[in-house]
């Protein structure tokens, strides 16, 4: 499943990379983020606690995080699997930062997302409309932080 989101943010381009490059802080902007371990090579483990319809996830996973050869632009490659609901999943997502007008930043994020196990049997309208929230959420949640920042 495919997802495509734009989040504009309130700050300049590079206040917004700085706080991104800093995955390990970053990664707390996303909605139910419970623990984020650095294992060092840009690798990172972590639990993320979500509900979609009538399932409560709690996922364990990895992630590694590769920065693109141009300047604001991230991959990750992610895995996750809560073992006691017996789903899986894996993504490949990609962001890039755009400049725009009265120092503003709008972070684009695409990603490429497979789910296995009890989440897949969920359907894409029930997941479409939880990504949509979730990415509103972490939205708010990155403005929030770099705000603070």
């Amino acid at each position: 499943m495919r997802f495509e989101h734009k989040v504009i943010v309130d700050a300049p381009r590079a206040k917004v990379r700085a706080f991104l490059d800093d995955f390990s802080r970053a990664a707390y902007c996303v909605p139910g983020i419970q623990a984020v371990k650095d294992l060092g090579d840009d690798n990172f483990e972590g639990t993320i606690r979500v509900r979609i319809g009538p399932l409560g996830l709690n996922v364990g996973g990895t992630a590694h995080v590769e920065r693109g050869s141009e300047e604001g632009t991230w991959r990750v490659r992610g895995e996750g699997r809560d073992r006691r609901v017996g789903a899986s999943m894996t993504a490949n997502v990609e962001a890039r930062l755009n400049d725009l007008d009265g120092g503003r930043t709008e972070v684009e994020v695409t990603a490429d997302v497979n789910f296995a196990g009890r989440l897949a049997e969920l359907g894409q309208p029930l997941i479409k409309r939880k990504a949509d929230s979730f990415v509103g959420e972490f939205a708010e949640n990155l403005r929030r932080a770099i705000n603070e920042a």
